[in-house]
């Protein structure tokens, strides 16, 4: 395990700019240092942002007391899985919820504003949409409040919270608050989209192979299923970091799937598979 973060060409400039950062953010990059590095020093710490090592134990002090780390000499351990599951409050769960969802969300973001800039020029007027639930879903929401009078319905909570004060007009199912996502799932849910039709819908996957794309919730899965059988066109938002991956359930065939969009040309054996399946691929710029 490593000692200290690692090194970028930006090192320099970032210490000297982050000793101005608000607590919380700054606790959040540290709990992201500790899960990825395992093992993080009070020393490094308070070199890496700027700050004293007085204020880097406060940190410490603080992600401890809601179970995001553990303390060890002059340093941050990271909290197994297990114990982090089991032992955090109800308040700090929902907290490390978020925070994961963030680091995710972060991941590829160049990639996902390319593939969402890419969907959102598909997009007409007129259109009546569903819009599934991920961090590319949610990219491609922030391009569709720029657009006026498209009817978006969506069982995400982030979608339909950061859609609701734009020119869209959204509906959501009813249904099961899924913590995790924060999405809407349950038989409810399935019924109130399947008594819909949409002249397109936005899908992302966990993983996409020659055998189809892969979610790692079956619940949503479930919503997910309901968009694609209540759809004149099925767009999937796929970077490229997810071909050839498996995950949990099956979510659709490549044969349910009209266009592709995604940053990069898929590897030669899912090409062959997607052009077999007639479906087209856009590579975002």
């Amino acid at each position: 395990m490593a000692n200290s973060p690692r090194a970028t060409p930006t090192d320099t400039l970032r210490r000297v700019t982050e000793g101005a950062l608000p607590a919380a953010v700054r606790q959040q990059r540290i709990v992201e240092l500790v899960r990825r590095d395992g093992y993080v020093r009070v020393s490094t710490l308070a070199e890496y942002f700027g700050i004293s090592q007085m204020s880097a134990r406060r940190d410490l002090e603080a992600l401890s007391q809601q179970g995001l780390i553990q303390r060890s000499q002059g340093a941050a351990v990271a909290v197994p899985a297990a114990a982090l599951s089991a032992g955090l409050s109800d308040e700090g769960e929902a907290q490390m919820r978020e925070q994961q969802y963030e680091t995710r969300r972060r991941r590829q973001i160049l990639a996902k504003q390319a593939i969402a800039r890419s969907a959102a020029s598909l997009l007409a007027p007129d259109d009546n949409i569903a819009l599934d639930v991920g961090s590319t879903a949610l990219t491609l929401a922030r391009e569709l409040a720029k657009h006026t009078g498209i009817h978006v319905f969506t069982n995400h909570l982030r979608v339909a919270s950061l859609l609701a004060g734009s020119r869209c007009v959204v509906l959501m199912p009813g249904g099961i608050v899924r913590a995790q996502e924060l999405s809407v799932c349950g038989q409810q849910a399935v019924d109130d989209a399947s008594r819909r039709w949409f002249s397109k819908v936005f899908i992302g996957v966990a993983g996409l192979t020659p055998d189809g794309g892969f979610d790692s919730s079956p619940e949503d899965t479930q919503v997910k299923r309901a968009y694609i059988e209540h759809a004149d066109q099925v767009i999937l938002l796929c970077d490229a970091s997810k071909f050839g991956r498996r995950s949990l359930v099956q979510a659709c065939s490549l044969q349910e799937i009209d266009v592709l969009i995604t940053d990069a040309p898929p590897p030669k054996g899912l090409s062959a598979a997607l052009a077999a399946a007639s479906v087209k691929v856009r590579v975002a710029d």
